[in-house]
């Protein structure tokens, strides 16, 4: 589905994965009132990037290639 990605490697391919994932959650808490203000957009966009940076780092270390 995301084939278009693998031409970056994994760990760039998972870190873009992250860092949507980590922006819809933000978003998704701070719609049901679960955010009292203390979970930010840029912080969340660098921890759930580099998170999905290292598990794709990780991935291509075992030799999974997708």
């Amino acid at each position: 589905m995301f084939n278009k990605l693998n031409k970056y490697g994994l760990p760039i391919k998972y870190a873009i994965f992250g860092f949507f994932g980590g922006m819809i959650g933000v978003f998704i808490a701070n719609i049901i009132g679960f955010n009292d203000g203390s979970i930010s957009y840029i912080s969340t966009a660098i921890a759930a990037g580099t998170g999905g940076a290292v598990g794709g780092w990780i991935r291509q270390w075992k030799g999974m290639n997708t």
